[in-house]
């Protein structure tokens, strides 16, 4: 499969593009084990891996339409993840 996506992960990417809440939150479940390891990286704990997480999947669904379907979409999460997680230190361990 050239975009990392087997056909029923597809099937839901598209699903969410349609806004359907029941494909987003069967994709967040699909790929939440992968997105907290990534996430777990950069912070200490699960809690603040969790709001990473949790606005990292936010930022998929809102952004899900600039994703191009020919390229692996974990890498295209993995992007979000860390970049998500980069933001959530600046702001919260700014004076540590």
């Amino acid at each position: 499969v050239e975009h990392g996506l087997t056909d029923k992960e597809l099937l839901l990417v598209q699903e969410c593009l349609k806004g359907k809440s029941s494909a987003q939150e069967k994709l967040y479940k699909h790929f939440y084990g992968y997105a907290m390891s990534v996430a777990l990286r950069y912070v200490r704990n699960r809690d603040e891996s969790r709001e990473i997480l949790n606005e990292s999947f936010l930022k998929v669904f809102n952004k899900l339409h600039t994703y191009k379907q020919d390229r692996s979409f974990k890498s295209w999460l993995r992007r979000i993840v860390i970049n998500t997680s980069i933001d959530y230190h600046r702001t919260h361990h700014k004076y540590q």
